[in-house]
């Protein structure tokens, strides 16, 4: 369990890791961008570039957030459960959400496929999709991971009440 856990953690390192170099690669070519519009002429296809990085930052953040329970979460019914029956809920929680995770998972990394196959590129800069949904497909993917860490934590705490 402490090694899944681990594992878990360390790729999501890394993933947020990418992702805030994104995220500051998208703010630096945003500002410069800004800068040559007044000076000189600013950058093509700086919308379908940050659009791009915003997908990567996206999609590389999940996991992290998720360990670090950096999300919204509404527990205004769930709270006034006994310590059991919210356990039970969180744990039905997970589980459906490791699916539904899954199936994205699973279908982005088909779409990536597809894309591939066709040979679609961006409009303005002519990049391939498929790389970048590929690497969204596995953002969703250590999202699952740390999905499948937490339901098990939560199945253990469940045992030992």
């Amino acid at each position: 369990m402490r090694l899944l856990e681990g594992i878990s953690a360390r790729i999501n390192q890394l993933f947020v890791w990418i992702a805030g170099t994104a995220l500051v690669g998208t703010m630096l070519l945003l500002v410069t961008n800004m800068i040559l519009r007044v000076v000189y002429v600013p950058f093509g296809a700086t919308a379908e570039t940050v659009a791009l990085l915003a997908a990567i930052i996206t999609g590389f953040a999940l996991g992290f957030s998720q360990i670090n329970k950096a999300h919204v979460a509404i527990d205004l019914l769930v709270s006034r459960f006994s310590a059991r029956t919210s356990g039970v809920l969180q744990s039905i929680t997970l589980f459906l959400s490791i699916i539904l995770f899954s199936f994205a998972t699973w279908h982005l990394w088909l779409f990536a496929g597809r894309q591939m196959a066709r040979g679609v590129l961006t409009e303005t800069l002519r990049i391939a999709y498929y790389p970048l949904i590929y690497a969204l497909a596995i953002g969703f993917a250590s999202l699952v991971l740390v999905l499948f860490v937490d339901l098990l934590k939560s199945l253990r705490r469940g045992d030992k009440e």
